[in-house]
Protein backbone atom coordinates (compact mmCIF):
# COMPACT_ATOMS: atom_id res chain seq x y z
CA UNK A 1 0.00 0.00 0.00
CA UNK A 2 1.02 3.68 -0.86
CA UNK A 3 2.00 5.80 1.69
CA UNK A 4 0.42 9.12 1.38
CA UNK A 5 1.75 10.61 4.98
CA UNK A 6 4.89 11.15 6.52
CA UNK A 7 5.32 12.25 10.39
CA UNK A 8 8.77 13.33 11.25
CA UNK A 9 10.10 13.90 15.00
CA UNK A 10 12.16 16.80 14.95
CA UNK A 11 14.86 16.46 18.14
CA UNK A 12 17.49 14.28 16.93
CA UNK A 13 15.84 13.45 13.22
CA UNK A 14 16.40 16.26 11.22
CA UNK A 15 18.53 18.31 14.24
CA UNK A 16 22.04 16.47 15.45
CA UNK A 17 20.81 16.79 19.26
CA UNK A 18 24.14 15.80 20.08
CA UNK A 19 25.50 19.29 18.91
CA UNK A 20 22.20 21.15 20.09
CA UNK A 21 22.14 19.74 23.32
CA UNK A 22 25.89 20.41 24.41
CA UNK A 23 24.31 23.89 26.54
CA UNK A 24 21.16 22.43 27.97
CA UNK A 25 23.21 19.12 29.63
CA UNK A 26 25.64 22.01 30.85
CA UNK A 27 23.18 23.69 32.71
CA UNK A 28 20.93 20.73 33.55
CA UNK A 29 24.54 18.99 35.40
CA UNK A 30 24.97 22.37 37.40
CA UNK A 31 21.52 22.38 38.57
CA UNK A 32 21.99 18.56 39.66
CA UNK A 33 24.72 19.50 41.38
CA UNK A 34 23.29 22.86 43.19
CA UNK A 35 20.08 20.88 44.22
CA UNK A 36 22.44 18.59 45.64
CA UNK A 37 24.75 20.47 47.26
CA UNK A 38 28.09 19.30 45.10
CA UNK A 39 30.87 21.00 44.25
CA UNK A 40 31.58 22.03 40.56
CA UNK A 41 34.18 19.55 40.45
CA UNK A 42 31.97 17.00 42.82
CA UNK A 43 28.82 17.02 40.24
CA UNK A 44 31.74 16.63 37.26
CA UNK A 45 32.76 13.31 38.64
CA UNK A 46 29.66 11.98 40.16
CA UNK A 47 27.99 12.97 36.47
CA UNK A 48 31.00 11.02 34.74
CA UNK A 49 30.93 8.15 37.43
CA UNK A 50 27.27 7.60 36.90
CA UNK A 51 27.17 7.83 32.63
CA UNK A 52 30.31 5.21 32.77
CA UNK A 53 27.53 3.40 35.52
CA UNK A 54 25.25 3.38 32.71
CA UNK A 55 27.06 2.67 29.61
CA UNK A 56 28.33 -0.19 30.93
CA UNK A 57 24.79 -1.51 31.72
CA UNK A 58 22.15 0.09 28.84
CA UNK A 59 19.33 -2.90 29.73
CA UNK A 60 19.33 -2.11 33.32
CA UNK A 61 19.15 1.37 33.15
CA UNK A 62 16.56 3.89 31.30
CA UNK A 63 14.23 7.06 31.59
CA UNK A 64 11.28 6.22 33.95
CA UNK A 65 8.54 7.03 34.41
CA UNK A 66 5.76 5.58 36.76
CA UNK A 67 8.10 2.85 37.59
CA UNK A 68 8.64 1.82 34.20
CA UNK A 69 11.66 2.27 31.85
CA UNK A 70 10.17 4.19 28.67
CA UNK A 71 13.28 4.64 26.90
CA UNK A 72 16.62 3.48 26.60
CA UNK A 73 18.83 6.06 28.38
CA UNK A 74 21.54 6.42 25.25
CA UNK A 75 18.50 7.50 23.42
CA UNK A 76 20.06 11.28 23.17
CA UNK A 77 22.05 13.80 25.48
CA UNK A 78 18.86 14.81 26.98
CA UNK A 79 17.68 11.30 28.20
CA UNK A 80 21.20 10.51 29.11
CA UNK A 81 20.74 13.24 31.63
CA UNK A 82 17.44 12.32 32.83
CA UNK A 83 18.88 8.99 33.95
CA UNK A 84 21.94 10.25 35.09
CA UNK A 85 20.13 12.37 37.32
CA UNK A 86 17.94 9.42 38.24
CA UNK A 87 20.97 7.49 39.81
CA UNK A 88 22.34 10.71 41.36
CA UNK A 89 19.04 11.11 43.44
CA UNK A 90 19.20 7.22 44.09
CA UNK A 91 22.94 6.84 45.60
CA UNK A 92 21.74 10.18 47.67
CA UNK A 93 18.13 9.22 48.63
CA UNK A 94 16.55 12.03 46.99
CA UNK A 95 13.27 12.43 45.88
CA UNK A 96 12.73 9.08 46.06
CA UNK A 97 9.10 9.55 45.24
CA UNK A 98 8.45 8.93 41.66
CA UNK A 99 5.91 11.42 40.98
CA UNK A 100 7.82 14.41 42.78
CA UNK A 101 10.82 13.14 41.07
CA UNK A 102 9.25 13.30 37.58
CA UNK A 103 8.17 16.60 37.93
CA UNK A 104 11.25 17.97 39.33
CA UNK A 105 13.29 16.38 36.42
CA UNK A 106 10.98 17.85 33.77
CA UNK A 107 10.09 21.38 35.17
CA UNK A 108 13.35 22.51 37.41
CA UNK A 109 15.95 20.76 34.79
CA UNK A 110 14.49 19.74 31.26
CA UNK A 111 12.20 22.90 30.45
CA UNK A 112 14.17 25.35 32.24
CA UNK A 113 17.47 24.19 30.41
CA UNK A 114 15.97 23.58 27.01
CA UNK A 115 15.88 27.11 26.57
CA UNK A 116 19.64 27.40 26.19
CA UNK A 117 19.64 24.47 23.76
CA UNK A 118 21.63 25.80 19.86
CA UNK A 119 19.80 25.07 16.82
CA UNK A 120 22.06 22.62 14.40
CA UNK A 121 20.21 21.19 11.85
CA UNK A 122 21.16 17.46 9.97
CA UNK A 123 23.71 18.42 7.03
CA UNK A 124 20.53 18.65 3.67
CA UNK A 125 17.75 18.83 5.79
CA UNK A 126 16.41 21.85 3.67
CA UNK A 127 16.72 19.74 0.49
CA UNK A 128 15.35 16.66 2.86
CA UNK A 129 12.21 18.76 3.79
CA UNK A 130 11.62 20.55 0.06
CA UNK A 131 11.74 17.08 -1.34
CA UNK A 132 9.36 15.37 0.77
CA UNK A 133 6.90 17.91 0.53
CA UNK A 134 6.57 17.31 -2.76
CA UNK A 135 6.07 13.39 -2.42
CA UNK A 136 3.92 13.20 0.96
CA UNK A 137 1.73 15.48 3.01
CA UNK A 138 4.45 16.25 6.03
CA UNK A 139 4.02 16.54 9.77
CA UNK A 140 5.74 17.33 12.52
CA UNK A 141 5.22 15.46 15.36
CA UNK A 142 7.42 15.99 18.54
CA UNK A 143 7.37 16.20 22.52
CA UNK A 144 9.20 19.79 22.00
CA UNK A 145 6.61 23.07 22.63
CA UNK A 146 5.52 23.78 19.14
CA UNK A 147 6.19 27.10 18.81
CA UNK A 148 10.05 26.57 19.76
CA UNK A 149 9.88 24.19 17.09
CA UNK A 150 8.67 26.14 14.37
CA UNK A 151 10.93 28.88 15.43
CA UNK A 152 13.42 27.05 14.78
CA UNK A 153 12.40 25.73 11.39
CA UNK A 154 11.96 29.39 10.47
CA UNK A 155 16.09 29.50 10.51
CA UNK A 156 16.31 26.77 7.58
CA UNK A 157 16.42 28.91 3.99
CA UNK A 158 13.30 27.17 2.81
CA UNK A 159 9.99 28.42 4.19
CA UNK A 160 8.94 25.20 5.46
CA UNK A 161 6.18 26.92 7.46
CA UNK A 162 3.55 24.78 5.42
CA UNK A 163 5.05 22.14 7.51
CA UNK A 164 2.44 21.41 10.79
CA UNK A 165 3.57 20.94 13.93
CA UNK A 166 2.42 18.52 16.80
CA UNK A 167 3.99 19.47 20.05
CA UNK A 168 3.82 18.70 23.25
CA UNK A 169 2.89 14.77 22.00
CA UNK A 170 4.62 13.52 25.37
CA UNK A 171 5.54 10.17 23.61
CA UNK A 172 6.96 9.09 27.18
CA UNK A 173 3.21 9.06 29.01
CA UNK A 174 1.70 5.66 29.18
CA UNK A 175 -1.84 5.41 29.99
CA UNK A 176 -2.04 2.26 31.68
CA UNK A 177 -6.06 2.29 31.40
CA UNK A 178 -6.03 2.16 27.41
CA UNK A 179 -6.95 -1.42 26.14
CA UNK A 180 -6.62 -0.60 22.48
CA UNK A 181 -3.09 -1.93 22.51
CA UNK A 182 -1.21 -4.46 24.82
CA UNK A 183 0.41 -3.04 28.23
CA UNK A 184 3.78 -4.05 26.50
CA UNK A 185 5.99 -6.53 23.87
CA UNK A 186 9.08 -8.01 24.02
CA UNK A 187 12.19 -7.32 21.32
CA UNK A 188 15.07 -9.85 21.56
CA UNK A 189 17.93 -7.83 23.35
CA UNK A 190 16.24 -5.34 25.69
CA UNK A 191 16.02 -7.61 28.27
CA UNK A 192 12.29 -5.86 29.84
CA UNK A 193 9.37 -5.16 28.47
CA UNK A 194 9.10 -2.13 26.38
CA UNK A 195 5.18 -0.48 26.76
CA UNK A 196 2.59 0.38 24.19
CA UNK A 197 0.00 2.06 25.90
CA UNK A 198 1.37 5.68 24.62
CA UNK A 199 -2.33 6.91 24.12
CA UNK A 200 -2.00 10.42 23.91
CA UNK A 201 0.88 10.17 20.60
CA UNK A 202 -1.89 7.46 19.32
CA UNK A 203 -4.25 10.23 19.77
CA UNK A 204 -1.91 12.61 17.42
CA UNK A 205 -1.07 9.75 14.85
CA UNK A 206 -4.97 9.30 14.57
CA UNK A 207 -5.86 12.77 13.99
CA UNK A 208 -3.23 13.53 11.36
CA UNK A 209 -4.86 9.74 9.48
CA UNK A 210 -8.76 11.32 9.94
CA UNK A 211 -7.68 14.79 8.38
CA UNK A 212 -6.10 12.53 5.64
CA UNK A 213 -8.55 9.82 5.58
CA UNK A 214 -5.96 7.08 5.37
CA UNK A 215 -5.21 3.94 7.33
CA UNK A 216 -2.33 3.34 9.24
CA UNK A 217 -0.62 1.10 6.32
CA UNK A 218 -0.52 4.27 4.26
CA UNK A 219 1.10 6.34 7.07
CA UNK A 220 5.52 6.22 8.09
CA UNK A 221 6.72 8.17 11.20
CA UNK A 222 10.73 8.60 11.32
CA UNK A 223 12.71 9.52 14.44
CA UNK A 224 15.89 8.69 15.89
CA UNK A 225 14.60 6.66 19.29
CA UNK A 226 13.02 3.43 18.58
CA UNK A 227 10.77 3.39 21.60
CA UNK A 228 9.64 6.56 21.63
CA UNK A 229 8.98 7.55 17.93
CA UNK A 230 8.45 4.13 16.29
CA UNK A 231 7.19 1.34 18.67
CA UNK A 232 3.66 2.23 18.41
CA UNK A 233 3.93 2.91 14.84
CA UNK A 234 5.09 -0.08 14.58
CA UNK A 235 2.42 -2.25 16.19
CA UNK A 236 0.12 -0.28 14.23
CA UNK A 237 1.88 -1.49 10.85
CA UNK A 238 3.01 2.10 9.89
CA UNK A 239 6.20 2.36 7.67
CA UNK A 240 9.04 3.06 10.45
CA UNK A 241 12.61 4.71 9.37
CA UNK A 242 15.22 4.89 12.40
CA UNK A 243 17.79 7.90 12.39
CA UNK A 244 20.13 6.25 14.38
CA UNK A 245 23.09 8.05 16.59
CA UNK A 246 26.25 6.67 17.07
CA UNK A 247 25.45 5.52 20.60
CA UNK A 248 22.10 4.07 19.45
CA UNK A 249 22.26 0.66 21.09
CA UNK A 250 22.70 -2.43 18.82
CA UNK A 251 19.06 -4.08 19.79
CA UNK A 252 17.29 -0.95 19.07
CA UNK A 253 19.21 -1.61 15.21
CA UNK A 254 18.00 -5.32 15.48
CA UNK A 255 14.58 -4.04 16.92
CA UNK A 256 13.69 -1.69 13.47
CA UNK A 257 15.42 -4.46 10.73
CA UNK A 258 13.24 -7.27 12.15
CA UNK A 259 10.05 -5.66 11.18
CA UNK A 260 8.96 -5.85 7.75
CA UNK A 261 8.70 -2.22 7.38
CA UNK A 262 11.04 -1.45 9.20
CA UNK A 263 14.47 0.67 7.97
CA UNK A 264 17.26 1.96 9.48
CA UNK A 265 19.42 5.22 7.52
CA UNK A 266 22.76 7.01 7.84
CA UNK A 267 21.78 9.95 6.65
CA UNK A 268 18.53 11.99 5.21
CA UNK A 269 19.28 10.99 1.73
CA UNK A 270 18.40 7.30 3.15
CA UNK A 271 15.41 8.54 4.50
CA UNK A 272 13.50 9.54 1.09
CA UNK A 273 15.13 6.22 -0.80
CA UNK A 274 12.83 4.27 2.03
CA UNK A 275 10.06 5.91 1.53
CA UNK A 276 10.44 6.08 -2.51
CA UNK A 277 9.52 1.94 -2.48
CA UNK A 278 6.46 3.21 -0.93
CA UNK A 279 5.02 5.66 -3.62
Amino acid sequence: MNIESVVLDFDGTITDVDKESVPVVEGWKEDVGKELCFTNKEIQKRWNNAEIKIRDNPKKYGWIRGGKIIAPACADPLVMATVVTQVLFDEEKKYMDLNEREELIQKRFFIKNYEKAITVFKEGTDDFLSELKKMFNVYIVTNSDTSKVSEKIKEILTNHSSIPIYGNAKKYNLNLDWKEVPESIEREGFGRPLFLQREQYWNVLQKIMQENNIESEQMAVVGDIYELDLLLPEYKEMVTILTPRDTTADFELKAVNSYSKGYVTKNLVDVIKYLKLYK
